[in-house]
């Protein structure tokens, strides 16, 4: 197999996993490293000339690495969203232990005759 045809089906199989609606998104995360570390391991061994096919699945690769990056995106922002809701669980956990920590001192008389 050619290194074309490699790529198309690393890349297939990572839109795959992907589209996969997965509830382990740690695993799932861990998958499509593993995936994105194989298929650059194979892009250095892409070279012209190209035949017929080898163009158009480099056409497919393009179309689903679109799809990809979106899939990505959406991911990253699940992330993002998971972790900021952590910090505000984690900041509403701290003023319940202890709501006396954040009290403002404004506004002390200090009387000087004393």
């Amino acid at each position: 197999m050619t290194p074309v045809h490699d790529c198309h089906k690393m890349t297939k199989r990572l839109l795959d996993l992907l589209e996969a609606a997965n509830e382990d998104r740690d695993s799932q995360i861990q998958d499509v490293e593993e995936l994105l570390d194989q298929r650059g391991d194979i892009l250095p061994n892409i070279q012209p000339p190209f035949t017929e096919e080898e163009q158009k699945l480099g056409r497919e690769i393009h179309l689903m690495n679109q799809e990809i990056e979106q899939h990505l995106q959406k991911l990253s922002r699940a992330v993002k969203e998971d972790l900021q809701e952590v910090k505000v669980k984690k900041k509403t956990m701290s003023k319940y232990a202890n709501p006396y920590e954040a009290l403002q001192t404004d506004g002390v008389f200090y009387d000087k005759r004393n």
